[in-house]
């Protein structure tokens, strides 16, 4: 049997076991409360009766101007989220001070209404600086600051620095002394001191200070009170004439100690002529024979003539461009002449005399079937692009060159008919076929002879190229 000391001892820890199970459901099963605390989101878990409840376990403190939902004195529901909606601080400014109000009101016009502040149809309200009408309040959102009263807003420009503010002053020179601006003689005060003030205005003070001006070779020391280069210059006695410009330009601020350069401009007018090449034409002439050519007109170049507008700055060249061009003569085009009378010739040959109406000087190469890359047993092999095998008498040509399907003589190779052509046989190039039993390979220039009969004129190229490849 179990001894009492370790009976107590298994009891005690089975009852804290247990105890522990019931207090972990226990906290499983709390319920979990959402605040949206403006766009913040919180969560917080417990037993709670109402939504104050909530917010002070969540230690968020709240303002009477804000707007909370559900309200806080109200029963609290887990599913249903507690929303806060913040007040914002607004200032309001009349004749009797300054007061700070707290709203959650989306219009002026509500703000004003909500916090009892009278407002008449003469008076001139300020939201943020801006002008609002009295018409327009309830269609305006809430500003930061309002102004209510017979305000003037003024702002103060003096040496770089800026202040707005409200005044009930009349002229810009109370204003300014309001502001607690001291003026010096030389400063340049717009609009003048005697001024009335209209709202929205805007009081510039220039203060003056040293300038250097360098212009048609001189220096002239200066004071001014206007930052703009112009007015500087106006006040000076120096005008800017034509294309004249000034270092630093016109939108520039001047500084105390700047120097202003005054670039005189100049222009003057050269003229330059420049070649327009002339064209090369061909003409046919019957009475050449064909493959010769004769000159019928020189080419005379013609002449492109350009006004170029040259710039000069302070008497230096500064740039040249062209201002405009225009054909002061035409070119006249070379014409050359080209034979196309064709002349009957016989030549004698191991075959006997033939007849030839052309001889052209030629590259000569010549080819097998089996260089044409294809299997002895593939469908094809062997055959010409006119349907003939490649074999002795066969030859392929370029078609603007030979025309197509006409008979030539080649010496040592005989006569052949053009009918077969190559990726590479270009221009005066001729490609002689062997079988792959008789194959004699070629790789010379020699002459071939166009034999009769002549082809009709449509078919011949006159033109040939001259050079070959």
């Amino acid at each position: 049997m179990m001894k009492a000391p370790l009976r107590f001892l298994v009891i005690l820890l089975l009852t804290l076991g247990i105890g522990s199970l019931i207090a972990a459901g226990w906290l499983l099963t709390r319920p979990s409360y959402t605040i949206f605390d403006g766009r913040t989101l919180i969560t917080i878990p417990g037993q709670f009766s109402t939504v104050q409840e909530v917010l002070a376990a969540a230690n968020i403190e709240t303002r009477p101007e804000d707007v909370i939902a559900p309200a806080p004195d109200t029963a609290v529901n887990p599913d249903t989220p507690i929303q806060i909606n913040r007040a914002r601080q607004v200032t309001v400014r009349t004749a009797d001070g300054s007061n700070g109000y707290w709203t959650n009101q989306p219009t002026l016009g509500a703000f004003l209404a909500k916090a009892g502040i009278p407002v008449q149809r003469a008076d001139q309200i300020y939201a943020d600086g801006v002008l609002v009408p009295y018409d327009k309040l309830d269609d305006t959102a809430v500003p930061d600051s309002v102004e209510i009263g017979q305000f003037r807003t003024v702002t103060i420009e003096d040496g770089g620095q800026s202040q707005t503010f409200s005044t009930v002053a009349p002229t810009v020179g109370s204003a300014l002394q309001e502001a607690g601006i001291t003026l010096f003689a030389a400063d340049s005060v717009t609009p003048p001191l005697g001024a009335w003030l209209e709202p929205g205005i805007i009081i510039r003070v220039e203060r003056s200070f040293p300038v250097s001006i360098e212009v048609d070779g001189r220096t002239i020391q200066t004071r001014t009170s206007s930052p703009n280069v112009l007015d500087t210059l106006a006040a000076a006695g120096i005008g800017l004439v034509g294309y004249d410009y000034t270092i630093p330009g016109p939108e520039a601020v001047l500084q105390s100690g700047d120097t202003i350069r005054v670039i005189r401009v100049t222009e003057d007018y050269q003229f330059a002529d420049e070649p327009i090449p002339y064209q090369t034409v061909y003409q046919a002439n019957d009475q050449l024979e064909i493959d010769t050519r004769a000159v019928v007109s020189a080419g005379i170049p013609g002449i492109k003539r350009q006004r170029i507008r040259v710039r000069y700055e302070n008497g230096v060249e500064a740039s040249r461009e062209v201002d405009s061009e225009w054909v002061a003569q035409s070119p006249q085009n070379k014409v050359i002449g080209y034979g196309t009378k064709i002349v009957i010739r016989t030549i004698d040959t191991p075959e006997g005399p033939l007849e030839y109406w052309r001889v052209v000087r030629m590259r000569i190469t010549s080819y097998k079937p089996a260089s044409a890359g294809k299997p002895f047993d593939a469908p094809g092999y062997g055959i010409t692009a006119s349907g003939l095998r490649a074999e002795k008498g066969v030859v392929a040509v370029d078609r603007s060159v030979v025309p197509w399907k006409t008979w030539v003589y080649v010496p040592n190779y005989g006569k052949a008919i053009a009918g077969d052509v190559g990726g590479g046989v270009r221009g005066r190039w001729i490609d002689l076929a062997y079988s792959d039993d008789d194959y004699v390979g070629w790789s010379t220039y020699g002459d071939v002879y166009y034999l009769t009969p002549v082809p009709p004129p449509d078919k011949i190229n006159f033109l040939i190229p001259t050079v070959l490849p």
